[in-house]
């Protein structure tokens, strides 16, 4: 994507600790970051994408599930977990989509994880930057008009790439159909210039590599609809992306309230459960 190769330039110089990457191959990032003492998290959603990243150098991996907010895969978090422990056993593991409390957290570890990702949940907090209205709406549990689990849209004629977003008339219009082929060239021209593209550089993409051109075109055109609703709060002309968790999220506590219950839910949860299977013996 545009500006990712001067972005993770960027991690680099400043040695940041751990970079996570995905959708490319990071074998030079993983060998600069090494050099320096520096880790590797790639963002993958099948056991195909997972050998690649670890051949390229990657140290752990997160795992993508359907659930997820945004670019989840077409594998349920479910399967996809114990299936790349199973695989991949000595490597450190992140689970990500549908997880959200201390259930999700202890269901993980037992599926093979060593830790989640809860994108969702956090970013309904009261120190997350999400605009407040987002928040709002995400957290809202009422069956009729609240963010449930089903209140969400999966399809990739939003930017390019399969992914999940909270359900509004905005989000259902834009994921019905593939934009026209004159607005798709619009939309590259003007992600081009945002970034300071030269258009000299567009055109040859249009007419060679039409396929990573559209992705781009798109991934241009999405940007304005997230900002919208995630800075601005414009759930009616926004986009938001956000996973099926969602459904587990009624409130908007303090990170550190958050945490706290989640590891202590954790606790309990798995303590229910051993006592569980001790009773089966």
């Amino acid at each position: 994507m545009p500006g990712a190769k001067e972005n993770a330039q960027v991690a680099l110089e400043e040695r940041v600790p751990i970079i996570n990457i995905s959708l490319g191959k990071g074998d030079w990032i993983a060998e600069q970051a090494h050099d320096y003492g520096g880790k590797i998290l790639a963002t993958v959603t099948n056991a195909k994408h997972a050998q690649s990243a670890l051949e390229s150098g990657a140290d752990a991996l997160m795992l993508t599930g359907h659930e997820a907010a945004a670019h989840g895969g077409d594998v349920t978090s479910l399967v996809l977990v114990p299936s790349i422990a199973k695989r991949f056993p000595h490597v450190p593991l992140v689970a990500a989509g549908g997880f959200a409390d201390g259930r999700g957290l202890a269901a993980a570890i037992c599926l093979g994880a060593d830790a989640v990702a809860m994108g969702s949940r956090f970013a309904v907090t009261k120190e997350s930057s999400l605009a407040q209205r987002m928040k709002v709406i995400v957290s809202n549990d009422d069956l009729d008009g609240g963010g449930t689990e089903s209140d969400t849209v999966y399809g990739k004629n939003f930017d390019g790439i399969s992914a999940r977003v909270l359900k509004s008339e905005e989000s259902l219009r834009l994921n019905a159909k593939p934009a026209p082929l004159p607005v798709v060239i619009y939309r590259a021209f003007n992600a081009a210039r945002k970034m300071n593209i030269p258009l000299y550089k567009v055109i040859p993409g249009l007419l060679t590599q039409w396929d990573k051109m559209y992705i781009v075109a798109q991934f241009g055109a999405a940007t304005d609809s997230l900002m919208k609703a995630t800075i601005d709060g414009d759930f009616e002309k926004g986009v938001q992306f956000i996973g099926q968790s969602q459904g587990l999220i009624n409130d908007i506590p303090s990170v550190d309230e958050l945490t706290q219950r989640i590891i202590n839910e954790a606790i309990e949860t798995s303590s229910h459960g051993c006592q569980t299977f001790a009773g089966m013996r």
